[in-house]
């Protein structure tokens, strides 16, 4: 039954009259204390209604009068304490006065104190004492009060029979407390036993009594809480249709019916968050909004009531983007704010909530005054909420969370190390399992991952990983925050991908938004960021993998997230810049000008979009300005690049120094400035150029991949330079002193190997152009010092982490024992590392740990008197020995500016700079080209012999007539030997067997390289580097292991292998191990390679060379791939000769000539002093006369070498007699085996 619509004017006049008659009655009237009563409980009623102080303050003053007019043995002395006490505490609620709750509490224990337990009233009293422990609870948060209010409710529940009219209220009572101390403590049995005695008290109270609307609001909430912690929402007929049907109960009249208009629109505003139905948005909207008409002004429930509809206004806002709703949000706010009064206990949480409208109007308009005055509110609140308040955490992370936007605007490295103070605090002091917990650990891993762009540290990045990764775990599927919580750990694991360039951090970070994607409703608000963020992943995986179909879908997607963002949203800037950045990116792969057209007005649409001073701006700027230059670059309109240079130089100066995207905007403009010297031939544009590509390369803390982009942009410029007569060659130096100091930083340690190789493969060009450079400028010493820095980085690597530390240990045991386990986990190729964690992100964070562990150990050994160069890069008199006597070290370098070759005879010994004219960059790529197309339609022809002879009369004869003399006093009684250490494309072409075949005539008619020196090869110097023992103690005490396998399963047959074994046999007897067929497994083979000790390792069987991962190129073994990976983890003692009686064993990698990424390479780097590869592929009846031959002459030392080059010269003598046999012009067959090492 409604509730009836109170009588105002009847309500008056019965003041009137009470009051009246309490003036005239005397203290000592048995009348008085009714009169008192009434007045009292009249003054209180027209309070309620209308909010009026002064009725208020009257109730009090004359409840206390009857308080004090009652002697204490007066039977209803409890009731007239227990109605001062009511008042009290409702003055509290009002003005927030302590001392109000304080006595209250007091005299309402008294009037408990003097009622006996049977008394009809004994249960009213307990629960309303019980409300104001509470209530002291909310306000001070001193537990003791909330543990007495919930047994003060147990007791008055059992001094209530089930058919007593107050039992309900108990129930009620009971069911608040318990659902308090689940708030804080988050236990599951106090909300469930809330639930109960909610649903008990709801059960009890009849249809249309007035209370019902109330109790079912009451449990309704619960069970909301209830289903929130366990990340679930209610069922809506439950929840938001009991609070309908408590409304419909009430009339407009009622006091209480805005309170329950502002719990339905709470309910609605959750489920909204939770599916994003716009209806849920906008009815929740209504029911705040008549909430607020509803509450008079200076009623104590207005600020509460503003501030709610200022919630969901702002919540509009982030759907809808409409900026009224925005301003609104902020003066509803506001007006909550100035109506609470100072120290009452709801103020702090309208601070917050202004707080974060007003952060998202900065994020709008960017005005920098509203982040000011969002930090302030924020700090107010962090500093008036003491340590122990529940509220404490939310608030430290609101004020982390503003401080780090203000240095994603400003850049000041303080406001991030706050933020990130504050958000561990806020971490640290909220329990365990307690609902925002999660949301607290997000906060912290974005202010981590700010650190890790502007500082670089990958401990940051490794952070922020681990606590996004602990959110989605923690985190139920079917949980309203799930899809946030994934998108925040898939930006994370694309960041590290961004760094590291591990392709399954990529593949992770894909899944990993496309589920967040899929978790998020069709309407929701958030639904478009996720499709961007998938998207921008997608858009990333085609950059590193050029599938077309991720692009098309990435342009899909961003699309959709473009088209689902309402006009005006503060978002959708940055998904349209994300959207251009696609559509450039299928441009620059198909060249349709419509793509590029579309990019530029998708660009612009970002730009006008982002208000001047928005932290955005920059990078908006700097996109629609590369686009404008890529449309000069293609139609050559002078206005494009003029509109490019002025938008780049904005993004520049508003992006502030230190930030990690400053260098890539300084590259972009001198990119720009260069492109318009080309047109006009200003000077000033190359300096000016000059200058911000070398700001750009000065970034301490960006990746050292960006700074290696802006080092080249300087050496173009100053390439220009020098061909204008405005700069020397001298004037490259620093550059390139740079450029060394950033290649293992680029290859760094802490990533596998495989991504090391992707890193280098755009460097080799700039390296060979330096090492020209120092050939110009006359310093050679310099360039054979970067020759080797440059190439055979990952190598250079394993072999300093396996270099001797006998020195070190002598002075320093611990350091040596510390930098030696180290070193031996970082010799794993990126996922052998010992005790391997349970997951690929495990595998990466270890890897980075040692990498730092690795880095920070040799940095302390450097401080030490004698060890300050420890593990550095090499000097030229420590690369090679005094005076070499194997013969000299031919190193070739190949660039676009000049060729040329640098001899080696020795540290003591003037280097020989032999100029190469006749060869040119494009001359030696063809003649690779020649080799490999010959070589794959199996015709070794006129091509290769043109070629050979090409590669004579441009390369080694100039060589072998410089150093004629030199080799001619090296030896008298055998031929002189050559090592060969080619750069570029001639790393893959046959030095050793270049000359003048069939040519009459020609100068040097019929000679070739085998007549006239042994050839070696060295893929560095660093490799020739070993002890001179081979053989030392004669053949007769070799082991040696032989691994054949003539019938590989899905290979072709080798019949040959079995002659070859034979052969080894015959030279070897039963000095070897023999591992043939299935008994050749891959740990078989690894076990024996590492266990045996054997100083020879033979292995015949078929060879691959991975053309797409060169670290899987592979020996082919009987159950699967014995691959360079596999190998590169290994370190033997005692390795002297490996015999690679396979295909493509020395190949090498096109992409990355300078890495000499093939098998051979790889047992060099497993120990082994000389090895025996093969170019190309090998016939299998030519391998036994090879095989015999070499080891006949090691084992009858009928070659010479003194020990060192023995395999050398008996390589040379056994392919002299299989050259014979297949005939000299059959050179695929004898060419392609080559010896590498000493």
């Amino acid at each position: 039954m409604a509730a009836l619509e109170p009588d105002i004017l009847q309500l008056n006049e019965a003041i009137s009259r009470l009051q009246d008659s309490t003036n005239v009655t005397p203290d000592s009237h048995p009348d008085k204390l009714a009169y008192l009563n009434d007045l009292g409980s009249a003054l209180e009623i027209r309070f309620d209604s209308f909010g009026h102080l002064d009725d208020l303050e009257q109730a009090i003053s004359i409840t206390r009068h009857a308080v004090d007019l009652i002697p204490e043995d007066h039977p209803n002395k409890p009731a007239h304490l227990n109605n001062l006490g009511n008042v009290l505490e409702t003055r509290f609620d009002r003005l927030g006065r302590l001392n109000d709750l304080e006595e209250a509490i007091s005299v309402k224990r008294q009037a408990i104190d003097l009622i006996p337990d049977k008394h009809s009233d004994k249960p009213a009293c307990l629960c309303n004492l019980g409300n104001a422990l509470q209530t002291r609870f909310n306000r001070l948060v001193q537990f003791d009060d909330l543990e007495e209010a919930i047994s003060i409710s147990f007791q008055a529940i059992g001094l209530t029979p089930d058919d007593h009219p107050y039992r309900p209220i108990c129930l009620d009572k009971l069911g608040n407390t318990l659902k308090a101390r689940f708030d804080h403590y988050g236990r599951l049995n106090d909300i469930t036993d809330a639930i109960l005695a909610m649903r008990e008290a709801v059960d009890l109270t009849p249809d249309g009594h007035p209370d019902k609307p109330g109790r079912l609001r009451n449990i309704e909430s619960t069970l909301e809480a209830f289903f929130g912690h366990l990340g679930q929402l209610t069922d809506p007929e439950e929840g938001i249709t009991g609070n309908r049907q408590a409304i419909e109960l009430t009339l407009d009249s009622h006091p209480y019916k805005p309170t329950l208009l502002s719990n339905l629109g709470n309910m609605l505003r959750a489920r909204f968050n939770r599916f994003g139905l716009l209806d849920d948005l906008e009815e929740a909207i209504a029911a705040n909004r008549q909430a607020v008409d509803l509450t008079p002004d200076g009623h104590a429930d207005k600020p509460a009531k503003l501030s709610n509809l200022g919630s969901v206004l702002k919540s509009r806002f982030d759907r809808l983007g409409s900026l009224e709703d925005l301003e609104s949000a902020i003066i509803l706010n506001r007006q909550a704010v100035d109506l609470t009064p100072d120290g009452y206990p709801d103020k702090l949480t309208k601070l917050s909530n202004l707080g974060s409208a007003l952060n998202a109007r900065f994020y709008r308009l960017g005005g920098q005054d509203d982040l000011e005055s969002t930090i302030v509110v924020h700090r107010t609140a962090v500093d008036l909420t003491p340590d122990d308040h529940p509220a404490k955490p939310a608030r430290l992370s609101n004020l982390g969370s503003v401080l780090k936007t203000r240095f994603d605007r400003l850049g000041s490295l303080e406001d991030l190390e706050s933020a990130i103070v504050l958000n561990r605090q806020a971490v640290n002091l909220t329990p365990d399992g307690y609902p925002d917990k999660l949301t607290k650990l997000s906060n912290l891993g974005s202010a981590l991952n700010a650190r890790f762009d502007r500082l670089g540290s990958l401990e940051d990045l490794e952070s922020t990983i681990a606590v996004h990764r602990i959110a989605v775990d923690l985190t139920p599927d079917d949980h309203p925050d799930k899809p946030a919580r994934l998108s925040n750990l898939g930006r994370a694991l694309k960041t590290r991908f961004d760094r590291l360039g591990s392709l399954e951090d990529l593949e992770s970070a894909i899944v990993v938004h496309r589920t967040a994607v899929d978790l998020t409703p069709d309407g929701h608000p958030d639904k478009p960021a996720k499709l961007n963020d998938l998207g921008r992943a997608l858009k990333t995986r085609f950059d590193r993998l050029g599938s077309l179909e991720d692009l098309e879908s990435a342009i899909v997607l961003n699309r959709q997230a473009v088209e689902l963002t309402p006009d005006g949203h503060p978002d959708k800037p940055a998904k349209l810049n994300d959207l251009g950045r696609a559509l450039k990116t299928r441009f620059d792969r198909l060249g349709s000008l419509e793509d590029l057209e579309s990019t530029i007005v998708v660009h612009h649409a970002a730009v006008d979009l982002t208000p001047d001073g928005h932290p955005d701006k920059p990078a908006k700027l700097n996109d629609l300005g590369r686009t404008l230059k890529t449309r000069f670059d293609r139609l050559g309109s002078l206005e494009d690049l003029e509109s490019a240079i002025v938008l780049n130089r904005q993004a520049v100066e508003l992006t502030p120094d230190g930030h990690p995207d400053k260098p890539a905007k300084l590259s972009n403009l001198g990119n720009a400035l260069q492109a318009r010297f080309d047109i006009t031939h200003e000077l000033e544009d190359l300096e000016a150029a000059c200058t911000v590509f070398t700001l750009a390369a000065d970034q301490e803390t960006v990746p050292p991949s960006h700074r290696l982009d802006a080092v080249q942009g300087c050496v173009n410029v100053r390439r220009r330079q020098i061909q204008l007569g405005r700069a020397t060659f001298h004037d490259l130096i620093e550059f390139f002193d740079r450029t060394f100091s950033l290649i293992p930083q680029v290859a760094w340690l802490g990533t596998s190997i495989t991504q090391r190789y992707e890193a280098l493969s755009s460097i080799g060009e700039m390296v060979n152009y330096a090492v020209s450079v120092a050939i110009q400028t006359g310093n050679l010493s310099r360039a054979v010092e970067w020759m080797e820095e440059g190439r055979g980085v990952v190598w250079g690597q394993l072999l300093r982490l396996r270099s001797p530390v006998d020195n070190l240990r002598n002075h320093h045991p611990d350091l040596a024992d510390k930098l030696q386990s180290l070193s031996h986990d970082l010799e794993a190729p990126g996922d052998d590392i010992s005790n391997p964690p349970t997951t690929f992100c495990d595998q990466v964070s270890t890897r980075i740990k040692l990498a730092h562990d690795y880095q920070d150990v040799l940095h302390h050994i450097r401080k030490y008197d004698g060890f300050e160069n420890f593990l550095m890069p090499k000097t030229l008199a420590e690369l090679i020995p005094p005076r070499r006597t194997d013969g000299p070290v031919v190193m070739i370098n190949v660039h676009d500016f000049c060729c040329d070759a640098l001899v080696l005879y020795g540290s003591t010994e003037p280097i020989i700079h032999v100029p190469l004219p006749k060869l040119t960059f494009k001359l030696a790529e063809s003649m690779r080209l020649c080799v490999t197309q010959s070589l794959m339609r199996g015709s070794t022809g006129s091509q290769i012999t043109d070629m050979l002879e090409v590669l004579w009369l441009c390369v080694v004869q100039p060589i072998l007539e410089r150093i004629e003399d030199k080799l001619a006093d090296s030896t008298s009684t055998h031929i002189p030997h050559i090592t060969w250490c080619p750069t570029g494309p001639l790393a893959f072409l046959p030095i050793h067997a270049a000359g003048m075949y069939g040519r009459r005539g020609m100068p040097g008619d019929g000679m070739k390289v085998f007549d006239v020196v042994v050839s070696s090869y060295t893929p560095t110097l660093s490799a020739l580097l070993r002890p001179p023992h081979m053989f030392a103690d004669g053949w007769p005490s070799i082991k040696a292991l032989v691994v054949s396998q003539p019938d590989t399963p899905g290979m072709s047959r080798l019949p040959g292998v079995l002659s070859e074994v034979s052969q080894i046999e015959k030279h070897l007897g039963g000095q070897i191990r023999h591992l043939n067929g299935e008994d050749a497994t891959v740990q078989v083979v690894l076990r024996a390679m590492n266990e045996d000790h054997c100083q020879v390792i033979h292995l015949a069987c078929h060879g691959l060379q991975d053309t797409q991962d060169p670290t899987r190129s592979a020996f082919l073994l009987y159950d699967g791939r014995l691959t360079l990976s596999q190998l590169m983890s290994s370190s033997l003692r005692n390795a002297e000769l490996a015999f690679l009686s396979a295909s493509e064993t020395a190949r090498g990698e096109e992409k990355l000539p300078e890495e000499s990424i093939h098998l051979a390479a790889g047992m060099l780097a497993m120990g082994f002093r000389s090895v025996i590869g093969t170019m190309w592929d090998i016939c299998d009846r030519d391998t036994p006369i090879v095989t015999d031959e070499v080891y006949r002459h090691l084992k009858e030392g009928c070659v010479p070498g003194g020990g060192r080059l023995k395999t050398a010269y008996a390589l040379h003598e056994a392919v002299k007699v299989l050259r014979e046999r297949v005939g000299e012009s059959n050179i695929a067959s004898w060419a392609t085996y080559v010896h590498l090492g000493i």
